[in-house]
C-alpha cells in the first residue's frame, strides 16, 4: 500500500499539472498586448503599422495617430517634435535626422517625407508649393514648368518604368527623383 500511494500522487501530478501552465500560455498568446479591440504591434517604422497608426519610436510599438505628412488637427495629434502645419504633421530636418522610413526633402523646405520603396506617390506629377501637398512617398521639387510632386529614387529600378537614366539628380541637391 505504501508504494501505491506515491505512484498515484505522481500520476495525478503528471495528468493534472501540465494542464494549468498550458492553459495560461494559450490565454497569454491570445491577448498579449491587446486591450479591447486594439493591440500594440511591435514596429521600427511607420510603414509597419496599420492605416491610422504610427510607430512610437520610444516604445517601438504602433499607436493611434497621424504619421508625418498625414492630416492633423493640432500639434498634440502629431508625434514627438512634429508640428501640425497647414493641416498636416510636419517635421523639419537636415540631411540625416528623419525617423526610420523617412528622408529629408530638398531645400529650402527640408521636411521629412516617407520613403516608400517601390510605391508611386498618389500625387505624382501634380503641381505643388510644398512636399506636404505630395502626400505619402513623394516630395515637391523644381521641374520643367514649375514645382511638381516627385517620387524619390536611388536607382532607375525604383522608378515606375525603370528605363535607363530615369532616376535623376535634383540640381543643387544630393537627392534623386524619377523623371516624369
Amino acid at each position: 500500500m505504501r508504494c501505491v500511494f506515491p505512484l498515484l500522487v505522481v500520476l495525478g501530478g503528471l495528468l493534472v499539472g501540465p494542464g494549468c501552465p498550458l492553459d495560461i500560455q494559450v490565454r497569454e498568446e491570445l491577448d498579449a498586448g491587446c486591450s479591447g479591440d486594439s493591440c500594440a504591434l511591435p514596429c521600427a517604422a511607420d510603414r509597419e503599422c496599420p492605416a491610422g497608426q504610427r510607430c512610437n519610436d520610444f516604445y517601438e510599438e504602433c499607436e493611434p495617430g497621424p504619421r508625418l505628412t498625414e492630416p492633423c488637427s493640432n500639434n498634440i495629434s502629431c508625434f514627438g517634435i512634429a508640428r501640425c502645419e497647414d493641416g498636416r504633421c510636419a517635421r523639419r530636418c537636415s540631411v540625416q535626422d528623419c525617423p526610420l522610413g523617412y528622408q529629408c526633402s530638398p531645400g529650402p523646405e527640408f521636411l521629412c517625407v516617407e520613403t516608400c520603396e517601390g510605391l508611386t506617390p498618389e500625387t505624382l506629377g501634380r503641381f505643388c508649393a510644398s512636399s506636404m501637398e505630395c502626400t505619402r512617398c513623394g516630395f515637391c521639387a523644381d521641374s520643367v514648368g514649375g514645382k511638381k510632386c516627385h517620387q524619390p529614387c536611388r536607382s532607375d529600378a525604383e522608378c515606375p518604368d525603370a528605363r535607363p537614366g530615369v532616376c535623376v539628380l535634383i540640381p543643387g541637391s544630393t537627392l534623386r527623383v524619377c523623371q516624369q
